[in-house]
């Protein structure tokens, strides 16, 4: 993986203002990101102290912050309100070394191609959905309005119907959040604008002094030290690894996506898998020291990139910055009024959601549609983590669905006088003729059927001999070989034969396995060469022999069919 080398002279002082613009960005970001979680947001901060060093250092993204993010925290917090409210915490410490673990073992693995089968309406969905869950669920520290319902969707609606009981002060501050946030966003200071506001609207509650707007010290004093590690609460593992898969995902393809977008500063992008190692590691590390769920934060990256960092050591910096809050600012950080941290996240929900991309996607086709607005449905409906799996899932399955179908067959003309030419496959094999078919589209298990669907049938044609073109592919699966071999003794049984072009030695072995190679007959199969279609030029003059013998009365030359 290689050591990280320190920073360079001429990149010191630009990684030194990245990181504390980070870092101070990411003091309301992340204390309000946690509070999604239903645990104290003094986590949030620790995530940043410990988990974004730790991750900068392993990472292969080196611009990339390794931060608390919304979809995060926001899945976190699903998880752990199936724990008894006393047991919260300690499931917050545990289910992000377990998130950890598990984005650990898939990065030592290699799988960083995994996220690809996560699908593009199936994240649009999803972040939606996201975003709308944090826009309801700050409705009411931004009012502080009070609803005798657990569901975000009914107090909402609780809200509307009582907007009498919301308390002025507190909606005061949290709209003139959302105002400045927004203002400020249109100027130079855009990057800054959260943690600017997050500053001038606690001084100016402090200023005010209006008894009724809740502050974080109301929630959880926060200490001016770092806590000690400890070890996970391994008896909480079984209950959180589900939703610890779910954490992966989210964590996994935000920060591919990044990864895939963000060089660094020598041009080059990260490795997927290292990301995911880093991200093991800063989900380890914040967790065995009280830190949320970390995962890489598009907000954080831009911020980092625009305020000039040049290597990984930025993030490290954003985490002494943060040390350096916690250790002499705490109370400080206390008196900042949650319906500050509600307007922030508000703004920031509002931000990701992206109407183009939904309407990217419903234009595309039907089933990029249905699958984006099930995901958002999902999201809105079951606990996040669960609609992440299923968001999953569905991704895998429309791969597969899509694969299965995008299969074709064409015939293959070749006559010697220039290059091979193609037409429609007909739909029945001619009598005492050779055909040659090439198939385009994956050949795995699923597109078995439709492969069988799809080649020219037998019917009552004499002698027909059939070139499959199979040059490209390392090996068949069972369901197609299958395929082939029935329809090898369909032809055989009109006294035909298949041949198959373009073989591999892998694939030749395969067959050889299977029996295949016996049923065609070592004639029948011809290696693939270096010329294009050269291999089926040779089956194709094997076959037309064949069929000029067995007019001849030859005997014994039946082929293995």
């Amino acid at each position: 993986m290689g050591r990280p080398s320190p920073p360079s002279r001429r990149g010191l002082a630009r990684d030194l203002v990245a990181g504390f613009t980070v870092g101070a960005n990411q003091i309301g970001n992340a204390m309000a990101y946690t509070m999604l979680a239903g645990v104290p947001p003094v986590h949030g901060l620790y995530a940043v102290a410990v988990g974004t060093p730790a991750g900068a250092l392993t990472s292969g993204s080196q611009r990339m912050p390794i931060v608390p993010t919304a979809a995060l925290c926001l899945a976190a917090g699903g998880a752990l309100t199936a724990l008894p409210p006393e047991r919260r915490v300690a499931g917050l410490f545990t289910l992000a070394a377990l998130t950890g673990a598990v984005m650990l073992v898939a990065g030592l693995l290699r799988a960083g191609g995994l996220v690809r089968f996560v699908s593009n309406a199936v994240m649009v969905g999803l972040m939606a959905g996201v975003s709308v869950q944090i826009l309801l669920s700050q409705l009411g520290a931004l009012t502080g309005f009070t609803s005798r319902y657990d569901n975000r969707l009914l107090r909402a609606a609780d809200l509307v119907l009582h907007p009498g009981e919301s308390d002025v002060w507190t909606t005061a501050v949290g709209l003139a959040t959302v105002v400045a946030v927004v203002l400020l966003r249109r100027t130079r200071l855009r990057l800054l604008a959260m943690a600017l506001v997050l500053v001038g609207m606690t001084v100016a509650v402090a200023l005010l002094g209006p008894p009724s707007v809740a502050v974080i010290g109301d929630i959880a004093p926060i200490s001016r030290s770092l806590p000690v590690p400890r070890l996970p609460d391994f008896s909480l593992v079984p209950a959180l690894l589900l939703p610890a898969v779910s954490l992966v995902i989210v964590g996994l393809v935000q920060g591919a996506g990044i990864s895939r977008t963000v060089p660094n500063t020598d041009g080059s992008f990260g490795d997927a898998s290292r990301d995911f190692v880093g991200q093991g590691v800063a989900n380890v590390v914040s967790g065995v020291f009280g830190g949320a769920a970390v995962g890489g934060s598009v907000q954080a990256t831009a911020l980092n990139v625009s305020a000039g960092a040049r290597s990984r050591w930025s993030s490290v910096f954003a985490g002494a910055f943060v040390v350096l809050v916690i250790m002499a600012a705490a109370p400080l950080v206390q008196q900042v009024p949650l319906a500050v941290t509600a307007g922030i996240l508000i703004v920031a929900a509002l931000s990701a959601l992206k109407p183009r991309d939904a309407l990217h996607v419903w234009r595309a086709d039907r089933l990029s549609a249905a699958v984006m607005v099930v995901t958002f449905v999902l999201v809105l409906v079951v606990p996040l983590q669960y609609a992440v799996l299923a968001g999953a899932v569905i991704s895998v399955l429309k791969h597969v669905y899509l694969s299965s179908l995008d299969v074709h067959i064409k015939q293959v003309v070749l006559d010697g006088q220039g290059l091979p030419r193609e037409t429609a496959a007909p739909r029945e094999l001619p009598a005492d003729d050779v055909t040659v078919l090439d198939i385009y589209g994956s050949l795995f298990y699923a597109a078995a059927p439709r492969v069988k669907a799809l080649l020219p049938v037998v019917g009552d044609a004499h002698c027909p001999v059939v070139v499959l073109r199979l040059r490209g592919r390392r090996k068949l699966h069972s369901a197609t070989i299958l395929v082939l071999r029935d329809y090898a003794r369909e032809i055989a049984a009109r006294g035909g034969r298949l041949y198959l072009a373009g073989v591999g030695e892998e694939m030749r072995e395969q067959l050889q396995r299977t029996g295949v190679l016996d049923l065609l007959g070592p004639d029948a199969v011809v290696t693939a060469g270096d010329e294009l279609y050269g291999a089926c030029a040779t089956a194709q003059e094997r076959g037309r022999d064949w069929l000029a013998r067995r007019g001849e009365g030859s005997p014994g030359d039946s082929g293995g069919g």
